[in-house]
């Protein structure tokens, strides 16, 4: 035991100066991160909440979307995978952390031999019978200090990695389920709409096809009508087959069978003019998981130069030998047998060093200085893409909002004409076939505006996904 200390001081510094010299320093790369957005965003303004904890959509105030969303990040199967991968990472790590302790190997048995025997002065003492029992313990402690002092760091940025995995798992599915919840609203309001437009168009065609038989309307527009209702049912149909595709992709995010999802909220509930926090650049990417998990696996390459490096040092070798056994021992000489009881221990102790170089090591730290090269390459992809998701998706959101403000104007202009025209028709005025096409008319833009209310929803819930919002508060809600 004495020897065995002797050698841990002698190691300890010797691991200090290895691990030194062997593991490259980790340096954040320098990127060029722009000092604002080139996009820019009426709706934009500072908050006092860090994103990754900002639920923002508690604030469209629907507790029907906040249960779907509970609902996701509790069964959706992609969130259980990141679990898993996050679980075998922090095995790996363990690996390595119990790599420190020694093994034990533990004898025992019984023995039963012969074998034949002279002594002097004592002579031939023909065969030697043992009979026994004997048990020994094998404590063995053989590491490169170095290779596992490397290994565990590479380890524990990998399980950061895995961390950092999971909630940008988390993040994307409560923009997916959020953004499914928002189209399932919005076909259920275009079903309506389109069977609405419908329903209009067929009224018109029936008073065209009687004023045509009175001689006070030509065939032409009444085939013309017949023409546009026609395409109408082709669109309703469509509308009614995307309301199936809607309700099956947020079951298959909440991990349901396909079906029905039925709903109490209203699409025309639901306030897009959300404020949108107005952080910078840099900001964002010190929260984004995706940029801190490209960062994790830049570590770990960084750190599996030093595991390969590492090869190239001495690896400790301790062991430790005790043994006990009892018996009998017959001797059987020419004259007579004698049979003497007997035990025995035995116990030895070695420690040393083994220092073997193999020419391959070279290659591997060559292999994995390209793999750091690699996870180089991809951690400024990745911020690269960030930065552009970003300013992108305030670009399309600002976009949508202003299209939006321009569709809703015109509603309501049609909305005036269209309350002048019934007035005018309530006093015999107008015919009703004027307030019926106004109403078609409205109908349509109707249409378009709850397509583009649908689009700018979209775009809000991939600005929110592009900036990092509220996966920390899905993370610890669910935990």
């Amino acid at each position: 035991i004495y020897i065995m200390r002797k050698l841990s001081c002698l190691l300890f510094p010797m691991v200090l100066i290895g691990c030194s010299y062997f593991s490259p320093d980790y340096q954040k790369p320098e990127l060029n991160t722009p000092s604002h957005w080139n996009a820019t965003n009426t709706n934009l303004a500072p908050i006092s909440e860090s994103l990754p904890y900002l639920a923002w959509w508690q604030k469209f105030n629907d507790p029907e979307l906040n249960r779907v969303i509970e609902s996701g990040l509790k069964n959706n199967v992609n969130i259980e995978a990141a679990k898993a991968n996050l679980e075998a990472a922090q095995g790996q790590l363990l690996t390595v952390k119990l790599n420190w302790i020694p093994f034990f190997s533990v004898f025992g048995g019984y023995v039963n031999g012969s074998s034949q025997n002279s002594f002097t002065p004592i002579g031939n003492l023909g065969v030697v019978n043992n009979t026994g029992a004997f048990f020994a313990l094998l404590p063995t402690y053989a590491i490169n200090v170095f290779t596992n002092y490397t290994l565990q760091k590479q380890a524990g940025y990998n399980v950061d990695a895995a961390k950092n995995a999971e909630l940008s798992v988390r993040l994307a599915v409560i923009g997916q389920v959020t953004g499914a919840y928002f189209a399932n609203l919005a076909q259920i309001r275009l079903v309506e709409q389109f069977t609405e437009l419908h329903n209009d168009l067929g009224e018109l065609t029936a008073i065209s096809q009687a004023m045509d038989k009175r001689g006070l309307a030509n065939q032409l527009s009444v085939d013309e009508l017949k023409s546009k209702q026609q395409l109408v049912a082709g669109q309703l149909a469509l509308a009614k087959k995307n309301l199936t595709a809607t309700q099956n992709a947020l079951r298959y995010l909440l991990n349901q069978t396909p079906g029905e999802v039925k709903s109490t909220n209203k699409f025309a509930a639901i306030n897009p003019n959300q404020v949108i926090p107005g952080n910078l650049p840099v900001s964002v990417l010190a929260g984004r998981p995706d940029v801190m998990k490209a960062e994790d696996q830049l570590k770990a390459a960084n750190e599996g130069i030093s595991v390969a490096s590492s090869a190239l040092l001495p690896s400790v070798n301790l062991n430790y030998f005790y043994a006990s056994g009892s018996g009998t021992q017959g001797f059987n000489q020419p004259v007579s047998n004698v049979n003497v009881a007997n035990s025995n221990q035995q116990s030895y102790y070695a420690a040393y060093a083994n220092w073997t170089i193999s020419p391959s090591v070279f290659g591997q730290i060559n292999t994995n200085t390209a793999v750091f090269k690699v996870a180089l390459a991809n951690y400024k992809m990745v911020v690269n893409s960030a930065l552009h998701e970003v300013d992108n998706a305030l670009a399309t959101n600002n976009g949508y909002n202003q299209k939006m403000t321009s569709d809703m104007g015109a509603l309501q202009s049609l909305q005036d004409s269209l309350d002048a025209k019934q007035a005018m028709y309530k006093r015999g005025l107008t015919p009703y076939v004027l307030v019926l096409g106004a109403k078609i008319e409205q109908d349509i833009l109707a249409i378009d505006v709850t397509q583009t209310k649908l689009q700018q929803l979209i775009s809000l819930v991939s600005l929110y996904q592009s900036l990092g919002g509220g996966y920390q508060t899905a993370a610890n809600s669910s935990s």
